[in-house]
């Protein structure tokens, strides 16, 4: 694990040293803090607009998701220092998993910066009920994790981060909207139930209500340990090349 500490550390200093993390934890913030405002009113209820607070931002959070992971296996195939590492005594899940957790750091950093909606709902003698905040946080963090998972694994395939960034995004949207669409069309057939158990909205829709169902955590957990042993093989085949 010493070795997925030091990639870690390394990415987000990379991170850090360039504009990209400035530029898109702004974004978010800007972009959420202007959603968080229009669900107040005078008679608003504080769990409410966390509700849905959560739920858009987690829609948001697919398309940033696409683009902080994919510098980090594209551009090093582009430059050259993949190979670099690949030389080195590191072995390819430790490279994937610090990469992967330098993402997740740097977006629990970001969710740190979003606690200030719940202080202005407290001055504004907003009352909570904190077991839907909690498992709000939690689903966003778990939802966000699946994003970068794909966003990584999109970096692994390619040597461009605009073509990874795409097929991140698309990659996303289809088990984001797949489900629900397929559902409403033809709700008896079993292949359309299966497609929205797969489906990522439906999950996060019960966290931000409050349910902490275990099944939700373990389908999270599955689909981000799916795609980083996908990656973690894409890299093998390119480490014997």
């Amino acid at each position: 694990m010493k070795n997925t500490y030091y990639i870690l550390q390394r990415e987000l200093y990379a991170y850090f040293a360039s504009p990209i993390a400035y530029v898109i934890m702004g974004f978010f913030l800007a972009f959420s803090g202007v959603l968080f405002s229009g669900y107040l009113s005078p008679t608003s209820d504080a769990n409410t607009v966390m509700r849905q607070w959560f739920s858009v931002s987690g829609f948001v959070m697919l398309f940033i998701g696409a683009l902080l992971p994919t510098r980090l296996i594209a551009e090093e195939q582009r430059t050259g220092t993949l190979e670099l590492l690949f030389t080195s005594p590191v072995r390819d899940w430790e490279v994937v998993l610090g990469k992967f957790l330098a993402t997740v750091a740097l977006f629990l950093l970001l969710v740190v910066l979003t606690f200030y909606y719940l202080v202005a709902l407290i001055v504004l003698g907003g009352q909570f009920d904190w077991g839907p905040i909690l498992t709000g946080y939690v689903g966003l963090i778990l939802l966000c994790s699946v994003f970068f998972a794909i966003g990584l694994m999109a970096s692994a395939f390619t040597q461009s981060q605009a073509v990874a960034a795409v097929i991140s995004i698309i990659l996303s949207l289809f088990l984001w909207i797949a489900g629900p669409l397929f559902v409403r069309q033809s709700e008896d057939n079993w292949w359309a139930n299966t497609l929205n158990f797969l489906s990522l909205q439906p999950h996060i829709d019960s966290f931000s209500k409050g349910v902490f169902d275990l099944r939700d955590i373990v389908f999270y957990l599955s689909i981000i340990t799916l795609f980083l042993v996908i990656t973690t093989q894409v890299l093998k085949v390119r480490r014997a090349d």
